[in-house]
């Protein structure tokens, strides 16, 4: 009877159902705990109802309820690691061109073809191919549920430093407001890439009492794993190669934002945390979308064909200029992102509230797109443009950079006086500016960092430091924490 069950479960013609499963319980197991179940639950019922449309459309072409399985089962494979398979081939200098979406694509597309005409012509049973897939799903399967029901003993790859840190009774607990400013570069790269100087800009900042670190540094010169560092207070361990198309190093990034210590920590003294980036932490939602970077379900399908096409096709489509309006689409979004953010802790400073908060303001800014220029022009975009230069992308980039210092001048001003000068701002970069590095790539990792303490206690900042020990000696200065400096790195 048993033996019997597991034949008949071994020869099933609905294994396109597993292929679907597969894919969410990997997923699901791969992102613990980054994936709202809810959505989930609603990506399984598209996945299904899709893949119950092509299987009825399969078996009325073959007139057979195996050949439309097997089909079904390899556009899925095809459709929902197409990622995957992209990034394998991407992995290697002879298959790298390949890999790009203008020629995968159709590859894809050509072998769905293949294989659609193949079933039809054959007369063959299947069998072999039909219980070889059944197996290995099977197996996969067991692999991933097993790992979901049993924790992994794994260590987190972000330090719990909140753990390790002493509770002070006696000291006072500012507001603290982090304004991060998304590819600021730091005077000193400023002075070197474009001779620009950006005294002005400082001297500002000093008058309203700041202190600016000298030749400070970014550990990454990509955001998430800069603000993974940042937040933690430490390198993420066990990420591999720091990089957007490591999934496995994204991931934990992620994870490590979302579960950051710093946050967990000041909620634990009574902190409220307040959230105005494109991230989610634990403690409070992402408060916009800027669409850059995969998250929450988008975890799940940033693997996907559908989801590689919609985000890089627009930008082949503006390349060519079919789409011109697409890109005005995205800037707006990017301002009214920007301007949400501002205002929202704008609103936050002035509410009459005895918990102290610990705000987190990610402007993107002086990031592209460069939408104003230094006078607060709204400029046209490049790729609405019939051609531009690498040097007008980078005035580009300057003219932005400077608008975005008389927004940030006026940002703090209020804040200040909106808190009665009682909390503590730190106005930081995550890293310098990316294109930068085609002249050296050290620019890249080239930031900023200015500091504003109640009572002006600045000894523990000091030149050359970089991001991953900004907070350490934060705690140490307003808590009387005893952390250590981490090593001063510049992480490729």
């Amino acid at each position: 009877m048993v033996q019997a069950r597991l034949k008949k479960g071994l020869t099933t013609n609905w294994h396109f159902i597993g292929v679907i499963f597969f894919f969410l319980i990997h997923g699901y197991r791969e992102q613990r705990g980054l994936v709202p179940l809810a959505g989930m639950l609603w990506l399984l019922l598209q996945l299904l109802a899709a893949g119950l449309l092509l299987f009825a459309i399969s078996r009325w072409w073959y007139k057979s309820s195996r050949k439309a399985g097997l089909f079904t089962s390899f556009v899925a494979v095809l459709v929902l690691f197409f990622g995957v398979f992209q990034d394998l081939l991407s992995g290697f200098r002879l298959t790298a061109g390949l890999s790009r979406l203008l020629y995968f694509l159709p590859v894809c597309f050509g072998a769905m073809m293949l294989v659609l005409i193949l079933l039809k012509k054959t007369r063959r049973p299947l069998n072999k191919p039909l219980l070889f897939i059944n197996v290995v799903l099977v197996l996969y399967l067991l692999v991933d549920i097993g790992g979901l029901l049993f924790k992994s003993n794994k260590p987190e790859s972000a330090v719990n430093a909140a753990k390790e840190r002493l509770v002070c009774d006696t000291c006072s607990r500012p507001s603290i407001y982090l304004v991060l400013l998304d590819e600021y570069m730091g005077s000193e790269g400023l002075q070197s890439f474009f001779h620009y100087n950006n005294q002005v800009f400082e001297d500002s900042l000093k008058q309203e009492g700041f202190h600016i670190v000298q030749h400070p540094k970014s550990n990454y010169r990509l955001t998430i794993f800069s603000m993974a560092s940042l937040l933690n207070m430490a390198y993420p361990a066990n990420i591999g190669q720091a990089s957007i198309k490591d999934h496995y190093a994204y991931t934990n990034a992620v994870r490590d934002l979302r579960n950051n210590s710093v946050s967990a920590w000041l909620q634990a003294q009574g902190y409220r945390i307040a959230n105005h980036s494109g991230f989610d932490l634990a403690q409070a939602p992402a408060g916009y979308d800027t669409g850059l970077l995969p998250d929450k379900t988008r975890l799940l399908t940033s693997q996907t064909m559908w989801y590689r096409i919609a985000k890089y096709l627009p930008e082949f489509l503006l390349t060519k200029g079919w789409i011109p309006s697409w890109e005005t689409k995205v800037e707006n979004n990017y301002i009214r992102n920007n301007e949400a953010a501002l205002q929202g802790v704008l609103d936050l400073s002035v509410q009459k509230d005895t918990v102290p908060v610990f705000a987190y303001l990610h402007l993107m800014m002086p990031h592209l797109p460069y939408v104003f220029d230094s006078t607060g022009r709204r400029t046209i975009p490049f790729r609405q443009r019939t051609s531009f230069t690498q040097e007008e992308v980078n005035q580009g980039y300057l003219q932005y950079l400077v608008y975005a210092n008389r927004r940030i001048t006026a940002l703090l001003r209020r804040l200040k006086q909106q808190t009665g000068d009682k909390a503590v701002i730190l106005v930081m970069s995550d890293h310098g500016y990316r294109g930068a590095a085609r002249k050296d790539n050290k620019l890249a990792w080239t930031n900023f960092n200015a500091v504003y303490i109640p009572g002006g206690q600045y000894e523990g900042w000091y030149d050359g430091m970089t991001n991953v020990n900004q907070f350490r000696v934060l705690f140490n200065t307003l808590f009387h924490q005893r952390l250590p400096m981490l090593k001063d790195s510049m992480v490729p």
